[in-house]
């Protein structure tokens, strides 16, 4: 498995690791240095102003899973002088002017705000959280954080942005082995690319939610070897009871104030389909997004896995079975297509990260939107290799239809030959909700969304070569030990 796994899901090099450092170095100093004037500006030292701020990573590169392609997620902790306001506009600013900063792109009105940039080719995303209280003397930036009290009084954007560094760095607290740990949960995230089934937004798993999946296998068997792990990662989640919640460890609500998951209180917890909790205060679900769609789909991958190991087990298949590209485009015959289009690297990535937050009402409203039919979204993001001479930057996302008969039942439970099926009410009404978007008149002509309702004959050439060029990378030779 080792091998594949280096074939497939390579680490990033010694040397790709130190260009990361030294990108992490440098923008500490920038931060720091802003951090410094807007201190100055407030008649603060410059040790007081920097004392309680500081960068912290989180996500894959706090866990240590890190890939060439990997970003850098960041959180950058100001002192409670600092505002919210003044880091999305003055500190923007800044790194706009810095040399080593390209495709610098602020994007404030998010959910949870980021700022995306590339530092020296690196991509990094950059969070934002301001503490309540300025750290006691003595006291290091990552020891603070790490204590309950740090959030106490402080806002929710920066409660869930400091919970980002904390969840990961509870993870790696609780497993017995972490680098067991890591191997496992690369292979695991391999699969789950491969198969379709990465994207929380889509309301599939986040890449959290896989790590803490893979962090509970490892504390049910303390002394399995990864290999082993993966076996038991697919058959405990097939055989999963998910109205029971998967956790690390106890719920503690040790700083009142906060909403924890409780779904005997909060009657909305009560309807999460597959509940895995996040091991820091405020202990919270990181799979409210998932549907009975994407719950079908990922039981039937969980199912799927546990029998392709089982069979490398019995040496009548391979690794690289285990994460063979889902054959998308091969597997259905009708789909909803949609293009996000726009001129300028800006108004893109505003613009699309608006509508893929909007995407699951999509889903959604189109399941049980007729009878016998069932969806199949997926999280792919295709490159439109120029499509559009007058919109240079773009992407194509698809969600795949599929009708069944029930043959002992009547036309309302089943779809039927020569039914016909009109998806544009829901469209329109996914339409309807993009064009709230708040920013669309300060873009306008600088972007478009493109919907349509294709059948597998009509897909564009750039998705339909994407996924063949998938299918053929998984068609190469590995070793079946």
């Amino acid at each position: 498995m080792k091998e594949e796994l280096e074939s497939a899901f390579p680490n990033e090099s010694a040397a790709g690791l130190s260009r990361r450092e030294a990108v992490l170095k440098e923008l500490d100093v920038i931060f720091a240095e802003w951090i410094t004037k807007i201190g100055a500006a407030g008649g603060l030292g410059e040790e007081e102003s920097r004392r309680s701020s500081g960068i912290v990573t989180l996500g894959s590169y706090r866990l240590g899973v890190v890939t060439p392609e990997s970003d850098i997620d960041t959180l950058c902790i100001g002192p409670p002088h600092v505002s919210r306001e003044a880091f999305f506009t003055s500190f923007v600013e800044k790194l706009e002017k810095t040399e080593s900063v390209t495709e610098c792109v602020s994007i404030s009105d998010a959910f949870t705000p980021i700022i995306k940039l590339k530092m020296r080719g690196v991509s990094i995303d950059l969070l934002f959280a301001k503490l309540v209280r300025p750290l006691a003397e003595g006291k290091t930036l990552e020891e603070a954080v790490k204590d309950d009290e740090i959030i106490r009084d402080m806002d929710e954007k920066s409660v869930r942005c400091v919970n980002g560094f904390r969840v990961a760095d509870q993870i790696l607290s609780l497993v017995p082995d972490q680098e067991v740990f890591r191997q496992t949960l690369r292979f695991v995230k391999c699969w789950a690319r491969s198969r379709g089934i990465y994207s929380n937004v889509l309301g599939f798993f986040g890449g959290i939610t896989w790590a803490l999946l893979v962090a509970r296998v490892c504390q049910l068997y303390p002394y399995y070897a990864p290999s082993q792990l993966v076996n038991r990662f697919f058959r405990v989640y097939d055989q999963w009871n998910w109205s029971k919640p998967v956790m690390l460890c106890d719920i503690v609500d040790t700083v009142p104030g906060f909403k924890v998951w409780n779904p005997k209180t909060n009657p909305a917890d009560r309807q999460h389909l597959m509940p895995v909790i996040t091991p820091a205060t405020p202990a919270m679900n990181s799979t409210y997004n998932v549907t009975e769609t994407t719950k079908r789909i990922l039981l039937d991958e969980f199912r799927r896995g546990y029998e392709v190991v089982k069979n490398v087990e019995a040496r009548k298949a391979e690794w690289k079975d285990v994460h063979a590209p889902f054959p998308f485009f091969d597997q259905f015959r009708f789909f909803v297509s949609l293009e996000i289009l726009a001129k300028t690297e800006e108004s893109y990535f505003k613009f699309s990260g608006w509508v893929e937050s909007k995407l699951r009402m999509l889903t959604k409203s189109l399941e049980g939107f007729t009878p016998g039919m069932i969806i199949h979204p997926n999280p792919e993001q295709y490159d439109l290799r120029k499509s559009y001479e007058d919109w240079p930057l773009g992407c194509g996302m698809f969600i795949a239809l599929q009708f069944y008969q029930d043959m002992g039942s009547s036309k309302d439970q089943g779809a039927f030959v020569g039914q016909a099926v009109d998806l544009r009410p829901a469209l329109h009404q996914f339409l309807d909700v993009v064009n709230q978007w708040t920013e669309k008149d300060a873009y306008s002509g600088q972007h478009k969304l493109r919907l349509q309702q294709l059948k597998r004959p009509r897909l564009p050439e750039y998705a339909v070569q994407a996924d063949a060029k998938k299918l053929r990378s998984n068609t190469t030779p590995s070793s079946v030990v």
